[in-house]
């Protein structure tokens, strides 16, 4: 089984070469060898959604927008091996329940998580994937965003038996707060099976890497990792994002 974290970079046609109406293509190729059972989305707007959905035809979208700015957090489930079972988006801000929650002193846009709840139909296993995009402003804000995702991990958590998948851009950097408050929880504990990956950012091409995005998972997932790799493709100076995807892969025999 394959889950991936894929931060799109929600511009459409103002990137130079790197515009996603370019990209597309690139992406198209690379998921369609790659078939990931899940891959959840950063940075995705109507139009992105639209056409992704035609590319990816295989695939069911879950997810919303955060606000009026169309941008929000999806993740697409391969219908051949993976059955949802429930989704819900929730605010990370000081009510969790309340649309457009914001913490005092974040970044203009209110930021949400989406949790899916996916059966893989060989296997038999229930997986709680939360999909999450903390905000940038600075790595305080990003810790209190985590805190929310971690609140209703632990509410979940009693509404029956499920392997845990975090992951997402977190906008923060190994060994900040956000990180810290993961590696500290306990229900369940957490594993980041992305630590042997460096720098995911990279601004297509023109920075030094940055590790901002993570996947993180409960004891049991952690221990049947396969691979972890990023998803390095490029043509011709066209990259698949200005992050590095990740994709990391389990063994369910």
């Amino acid at each position: 089984m394959k889950i991936v974290t894929f931060n799109l970079r929600m511009r459409w046609d103002n990137d130079g070469i790197n515009s996603f109406i370019h990209r597309a293509g690139l992406i198209y190729e690379k998921i369609t060898a790659e078939m990931p059972d899940i891959v959840a989305f950063q940075e995705c707007r109507p139009r992105h959604l639209e056409l992704l959905q035609k590319l990816m035809p295989g695939y069911l979208f879950v997810g919303r927008e955060r606000d009026e700015s169309g941008e929000g957090v999806y993740t697409a489930i391969k219908k051949e091996s993976c059955r949802l079972e429930g989704f819900e988006v929730f605010w990370l801000g000081p009510d969790m329940y309340l649309p457009g929650s914001r913490f005092e002193g974040q970044s203009k846009n209110p930021r949400i998580c989406l949790t899916t709840r996916i059966r893989h139909q060989i296997s038999g296993r229930v997986i709680q994937v939360y999909n999450v995009h903390l905000d940038h402003i600075s790595s305080a804000i990003a810790a209190k965003g985590i805190e929310c995702v971690l609140q209703k991990m632990a509410e979940d958590s009693g509404k029956g038996k499920a392997d845990i998948v975090l992951l997402g851009d977190f906008n923060a950097k190994p060994g900040t707060a956000a990180l810290l408050a993961c590696e500290a929880f306990q229900n369940p504990p957490l594993t980041e099976v992305t630590r042997e990956i460096s720098g995911t950012y990279h601004g297509f091409g023109e920075k030094e890497p940055v590790k901002i995005d993570y996947i993180f998972t409960s004891p049991d997932l952690a221990n049947r990792v396969q691979t972890v790799e990023r998803w390095e493709e490029q043509k011709n100076g066209i990259y698949l994002s200005d992050h590095y995807p990740v994709c990391a892969a389990f063994d369910f025999e």
